[in-house]
């Protein structure tokens, strides 16, 4: 059971998540922890921000949010990458760690 907690910065209205990209990958899942931050695979490749689009998409999908909650801050062009998701900060990180836990 992975802790979350590394990964996440809680804010009034919403909660940095650090992320770990891994592009190009088989399948499109939350995988785990990478460090301190939360591994997201997705299957498009690390060109012209195709895998920053997959990588919204899947965590907005994930956490049952809209896409448009979900904004990349950070790492545009490195696999180490920062999002935003606006909301409760305790419900996207108990949401967080459920993935983590499944």
């Amino acid at each position: 059971m992975a802790d979350a907690s590394a990964a996440l910065t809680p804010t009034t209205d919403g909660v940095y998540i650090n992320i770990h990209a891994q592009p190009g990958a088989r399948r499109e899942a939350v995988c785990g922890m990478h460090g301190d931050a939360v591994k997201v695979a997705v299957r498009q490749a690390a060109q012209d921000g195709k895998a920053n689009a997959a990588i919204v998409d899947l965590l907005a999908a994930e956490l049952g949010i809209a896409r448009q909650e979900i904004e990349l801050t950070a790492g545009q062009s490195s696999r180490r990458k920062r999002v935003f998701v606006k909301g409760e900060a305790a419900l996207i990180a108990g949401r967080i760690q459920h993935l983590l836990d499944a």
